[in-house]
Parts: structure tokens; C-alpha cells; sequence
């Protein structure tokens, strides 16, 4: 049985802790990708400039003036990408901050060891070993960011950015290894899609899909996820949640949608309605089941008209 059943609550985002907590949360996959490209050319700028200090060091050459600067750190491109685009696009990631304190504290040692050298001084082994530690923390963090980076490309889906469906399936299966802590399944389909598409064209409706994941994505609640079941159907897997906090999630983001209109240059705005089916992630069944679960509850939502939440229930 299938009931139909609809919630007006109110639900705290958490954005603060969303951010800290899912650091790529809110970049699409587009600037994702922009950012990894650039932090993988700044790792290479940044080993440039470490063979360029040790070349310095031991054939006692003449130090680069801006290593010997107080602001060093914000000479080099690791350290204007560091303050510049990577502020911008992985500043909320957890490390972040503590990689910037690293690199300026990398480039204070470094700046005592070119001294040193340039004034044909031994170098103690203390000193070498300070400045060697920071440069292997920053290089350490940057290169986990790079991993993560990468970890979320390869399991998004290239349209919209959200989990694709093998990331889905591991993710679910990851969850419910965690029983009895309770999962919510939001499966969500906007309403009438097919006219949209119709009306104005797959390349317009795939733009629409893309704002309507972002906008999910946005409100995403610290540790859930959202995937692209196939089509504009997406599930949105509610972390430590159980049915009445799921049934908020699903409204808070059903009112959103109904509030929100979605534009593509050259056309007016467009404002669309999703429906939503919800169900427990089942510890004693297959994820697939409790998939086919929320699907069912989906369409129980469509045939009552749409723009509403439905709850599958077991058989009694």
C-alpha cells in the first residue's frame, strides 16, 4: 500500500557544516574539473620551484630576490593560486587554511636556507629538516585534495554533477552497513518533463536539468548525497534520517523548486514542479529493493496529481 502524504515543516541546511563537511558540494563538475587542472599544473610550477631552491642551495648560486622577500609566498603561482582562484573554488575545504599557513612558513624557511647559502655559511641540518617538514605537509594536503578531486569526477554524472549510478549503488550499500542507523530514499522526478523537452529542445532541457541538480546539491544537509537514477530522475539519500525527517527534506525541497524559476539565455524563465516518493533504506534487503521502493512511491506521487510526496508502505 502506498500512501500519499504531504509535510509543511520547516528544515535546517546546516550550510556552515555542509561546507565543511562536503568541500566540492556546491562546484559543478565544470569547476571541478577547471580546479584540478589548475591545482595539478600548480603542483608541477610549485616542484619547479623546489628544484630551483635545492640547485641554489648546493651550487651556491646567486637566490631568485623573491625568495629573500617577506611576502614570498605571494611571489610564486603556487601562492597566487593559493590566494587567488584556489581560494575561491577549495577554500571551504577542510585543509584548506592550514596548507596556506604551511606554504608561508615553507617560504620563511626557505628564505633562511638561501640566505645562508648566499652568504657561504653551513646550513644546519635543523634548519633543512624545518623547512623540508612544511613542504611535505603542503605537498601531502594538495595532493589528497587532487585524489578527492578526482574520486568525484569519476563517479559524477557528466551532465549535472551529481553521483552517477554506481556511485549510488556503493554509497547505498555503504549506508546500510550502518544499520540501525536509520537512511531516508528521496527518489524525485520533475513534472512534465517531456513537455519541456519538447517545447524547447534536449540541449534547453539538459540546461534545465543542470540548475535543477544544482539547486538540490545546494540544499543538500551535511553527509547526504544526491545521484542521477537515469533521466530527470534523481534520489536524494538522506544521512541518519528517518521517514518524517526525510518527508521534510522532500518538501523543503518540493517549495523551493515550486519558488524557483530556472532561466536559459534567450528564453523566459521556467518554473517546474517535481514529485517525490520516499522509503527507508531496508537493511535486510537488497539496496535495489529499496530503490524500487522509493520508484514506487514516485509514481503513486505522479498519479495523485504531482507535485506532492508519497511514502511507500510494506503490503500489510
Amino acid at each position: 500500500m502506498l500512501l500519499i502524504a504531504s509535510a509543511r515543516q520547516g528544515l535546517s541546511l546546516g550550510n556552515a557544516e555542509h561546507a565543511a563537511a562536503m568541500p566540492f558540494a556546491n562546484l559543478s563538475r565544470a569547476q571541478k574539473r577547471t580546479a584540478l587542472n589548475e591545482l595539478r599544473q600548480r603542483l608541477f610550477q610549485h616542484e619547479l620551484w623546489y628544484e630551483n631552491v635545492n640547485r641554489t642551495i648546493i651550487c651556491e648560486q646567486v637566490p631568485d630576490e623573491r625568495d629573500l622577500q617577506e611576502d614570498a609566498n605571494y611571489r610564486w603561482p603556487l601562492g597566487q593560486w593559493l590566494h587567488g582562484a584556489g581560494l575561491e573554488s577549495l577554500g571551504s575545504h577542510p585543509s584548506f587554511s592550514q596548507i596556506v599557513a604551511a606554504h608561508e612558513l615553507m617560504h620563511r624557511r626557505a628564505a633562511v636556507l638561501l640566505q645562508t647559502s648566499s652568504e657561504h655559511r653551513p646550513i644546519t641540518l635543523d634548519d633543512y629538516e624545518l623547512f623540508l617538514s612544511a613542504l611535505k605537509q603542503i605537498r601531502a594536503q594538495l595532493v589528497t585534495i587532487k585524489h578527492e578531486l578526482e574520486e568525484t569526477l569519476r563517479d559524477c554524472d557528466p551532465l549535472t554533477g551529481a553521483g552517477n549510478y554506481s556511485a549510488m549503488l556503493m554509497a547505498l550499500r555503504e549506508r546500510q552497513a550502518l544499520a540501525p542507523r536509520s537512511t531516508c530514499l528521496v527518489m524525485m522526478d520533475l513534472d512534465h518533463f517531456k513537455e519541456v523537452n519538447e517545447t524547447y529542445g534536449h540541449m534547453l532541457g539538459d540546461e534545465f536539468l543542470v540548475q535543477y541538480a544544482e539547486f538540490v546539491m545546494s540544499h543538500l544537509r551535511p553527509y547526504d548525497q544526491l545521484f542521477r537514477f537515469g533521466g530527470e530522475k534523481f534520489l536524494y539519500c538522506a544521512a541518519d534520517a528517518d521517514l518524517e525527517q526525510g518527508r521534510a527534506i522532500a518538501e523543503r525541497l518540493r517549495e523551493g523548486l515550486l519558488n524557483r524559476e530556472l532561466f536559459v539565455k534567450g528564453y523566459l524563465p521556467l518554473t517546474v514542479t517535481a514529485s517525490f516518493g520516499l522509503t527507508p533504506l531496508d537493511p535486510c534487503v537488497p539496496v535495489e529493493q529499496s530503490i524500487e521502493r522509493a520508484d514506487q512511491a514516485l509514481h503513486a506521487a505522479k498519479v495523485a496529481g504531482r507535485d506532492r510526496i508519497a511514502i511507500w508502505q510494506a503490503p500489510q
